[in-house]
């Protein structure tokens, strides 16, 4: 790789706010050249592309039902059961793809980065596939990374990476996962200065 384009891949480190937060994540070399878009989603294991229409489809529902007045409400209730649900399975199947093999947990993550202890320095420049596990049924996603920066942690490595193939839904979905997650922290933090002043 060119070192004008890990340059530029370093400087959309920072493109979309990045949350600290250890989500469960499968790195591993992909050794193939990197594929052109149509290729990407070709590789993206049918589970990932599910639940990827799931939570667009889910979105697109309840949108809708503004427009019935009245019975909006009830019926979005409804149909949030059932999505939980679907939530409830689909975090099922998708956990079976988690490959103990290649586990490790993020540091950080955002929209446009990710960044993880792992036992291997992974050289910068290289093409990684990850597989990210979302909590709270926010998701999982499937995206190819480069490694952008690599330091000694302890007995580990730190690796820095930004994302070079994930579908616009998928960046959508790290991005609400982030905020979202944003917010269980806030109000963890002032739930415990009202603890510790009272």
């Amino acid at each position: 790789m060119e070192p004008s384009q890990l340059n530029l891949l370093k400087d959309q480190y920072n493109d979309y706010f990045i949350i600290e937060h250890d989500i469960r994540i499968n790195v591993k070399p992909f050794n193939d050249e990197e594929p052109d878009d149509h290729g990407f989603e070709r590789l993206i294991p049918e589970p990932f592309l599910m639940a990827g229409e799931q939570v667009m489809l889910e979105q697109s529902a309840l949108k809708s039902l503004n427009r019935l007045g009245d019975l909006a409400e009830e019926l979005a209730v409804y149909l949030r059961i059932q999505a939980r649900k679907i939530d409830s399975m689909m975090r099922y199947i998708l956990l079976m793809q988690d490959d103990p093999q290649h586990r490790c947990f993020s540091h950080s993550y955002g929209g446009s980065a990710l960044c993880f202890d792992h036992e291997t320095a992974f050289a910068e420049g290289q093409l990684l596939e990850v597989k990210m596990f979302l909590e709270h049924n926010d998701g999982a996603v499937f995206t190819l990374v480069r490694v952008i920066g690599v330091e000694p942690v302890g007995d580990k490595f730190r690796i820095r990476s930004t994302y070079t193939r994930l579908r616009d839904q998928d960046r959508e979905l790290i991005v609400r996962a982030s905020l979202h997650q944003q917010s269980r922290q806030l109000k963890r933090k002032a739930e415990q200065r009202m603890s510790q002043g009272s």
